[in-house]
């Protein structure tokens, strides 16, 4: 009874939680984020590979939309929703380790309330994809080492494969089983075991189609994702560290990142469940600090560590009698989501006025303004091709002018991959034609060489704050000439 009890509470938070957060995206004002856009003419030619990411992301956004629009709520709405999954998922890994209701119940709850997954249901990234298949493949790993089952084995493996499909940080999983399986004297014999090498094999061959997209494309995404980690250049950055794991307070929230912190210098391992979750926390957080002392890495890289992080300090607090505490680091995430998800609202009830410096949406603001100013002209000029010479501008217009069937390209005269735009565009098919050209650049003496005529059609200005603007000049292209 005690147990159905829990997981009729659990079921009731959940579906609160879900519900409210479809409320709130549904009733954001807020544009796309250029990545978001960007992912989105991903999903406009579907494929197994791009410049950045693996395909899930644009795969999920293709489903999506065709089911039922390109509403920026129908483009959200999988990242809502796996997350939410995901969640459910850890409180079946919970359950499968400890068999505590109780322990279960806090486990799925707490997920559900990280404020990285509070900020995540409602932006469209990899990680939503990536933290659902980690957690579908931590699950049924964990049933494999308890049954060696060979449909666990089997499950896991599809896991992995779809994980790598999703981020490439999904190697980490691969890793953090293999250190498992090393440190369990338990466990160890498992690696004589046919069924996880079929496992391994069922992850490889899910995988390849996008390991021949990398091949036939030079490796990019391993390249770019070296390039914006500025791994590679070999200096220690212990203020790049800090700020990393000062990241992580906002990320895992301030309660139980101080828990994570004080299980590494003092650990609690009483039995090889704790092993287990150990080595899924730390393995990742270990490397993305690591990765982030010899260059950068943003706060949300580590997210994967939270899967089992969360588990495991909700069963150290539980087993050490310290529900109390729990119970206020789900509370400090629930008042960091409130705030994050209403924050305009309390602003204006605190008579705070708003500007550039304190508010966190204003990368996501002004975009459906500027289209709206490019209308007219793009109207007016029907038959041109719209040139863009950035890829967050690129990406948010291409969105918000789609209902105009205009050809786009992206400016590269040195035809340099920079982009995914870079891949798919190129000016040299549109010869002898005319061009919108979009850009903040106000001297474009650059393109005279390769255009008849250059014609400054407007200036736009979308002023969001007093502090704050976007500024945009619009140039009309007679004629374009390679040279």
């Amino acid at each position: 009874m005690i147990k159905n009890n829990y997981r009729i509470s659990f079921a009731i938070f959940f579906f609160i939680v879900f519900l409210y957060r479809l409320f709130v995206l549904e009733n954001s004002h807020v544009d796309l984020f250029f990545d978001e856009a960007y992912y989105w003419y991903w999903s406009l030619h579907p494929s197994f590979g791009y410049y950045s990411k693996p395909p899930m992301v644009a795969w999920m956004i293709y489903i999506f939309t065709h089911l039922c629009g390109d509403s920026v709520f129908c483009i959200k709405l999988p990242t809502l929703i796996f997350h939410s999954l995901t969640a459910i998922i850890v409180y079946f890994i919970a359950d499968e380790l400890f068999n505590d209701d109780r322990l279960s119940f806090y486990s799925g709850i707490s997920y559900l309330t990280l404020p990285l997954i509070s900020f995540l249901s409602m932006a469209i990234t990899t990680d939503a994809f990536l933290l659902f298949f980690w957690a579908f493949t931590l699950l049924f790993f964990v049933k494999a080492l308890k049954y060696n089952n060979l449909i666990y084995w089997i499950l896991a493996g599809i896991g992995g494969g779809l994980g790598l499909l999703s981020k490439y940080t999904m190697l980490v999983f691969g890793l953090s089983v293999f250190l498992y399986l090393c440190f369990s004297k338990e466990k160890r014999w498992l690696l004589k075991n046919k069924y996880f090498y079929i496992s391994i094999i069922i992850s490889i061959l899910i995988y390849i189609p996008n390991f021949i997209w990398q091949i036939n494309h030079d490796f990019i995404s391993f390249h770019h994702t070296k390039d914006i980690s500025d791994i590679d250049k070999l200096a220690l950055h212990i203020d790049k560290l800090i700020e990393f794991l000062i990241s992580q307070f906002a990320v895992f929230g301030p309660v139980f990142f101080s828990i994570l912190i004080f299980l590494l210098f003092k650990p609690y391992i009483r039995s090889e469940r704790f092993k287990l979750l150990y080595i899924f926390t730390y393995t990742i957080l270990f490397i993305i600090s690591f990765v982030a002392i010899l260059g950068r890495a943003f706060a949300n890289w580590a997210a994967p560590a939270y899967v089992a992080g969360t588990i495991l300090i909700v069963a150290y607090l539980l087993f050490t009698k310290k529900e109390k505490l729990l119970k206020i680091g789900i509370a400090v995430n629930i008042i960091m989501a409130i705030s994050f998800y209403h924050y305009h609202t309390f602003l204006k009830i605190l008579d705070i006025e708003i500007s550039s410096k304190i508010d966190p949406y204003k990368r996501v603001l002004g975009w459906h303004q500027l289209a709206e100013e490019l209308k007219p002209l793009i109207k007016k000029y029907p038959n041109s091709v719209i040139l863009y010479d950035d890829r967050k501008t690129m990406s948010e217009m291409v969105y918000y002018l789609r209902e105009f069937k205009n050809p786009y390209v992206m400016y590269n005269p040195k035809h340099q991959y920079r982009s995914q735009f870079d891949m798919d565009t190129n000016m040299d098919k549109f010869k002898n034609r005319n061009f919108i050209y979009i850009t903040q650049n106000k001297d474009v003496n650059y393109l005279r060489k390769n255009f008849d005529k250059i014609e400054l059609l407007k200036a736009v200005n979308i002023q969001l704050y007093n502090d704050f603007h976007r500024e945009y000049y619009v140039y009309y292209l007679k004629k374009y000439r390679n040279k």
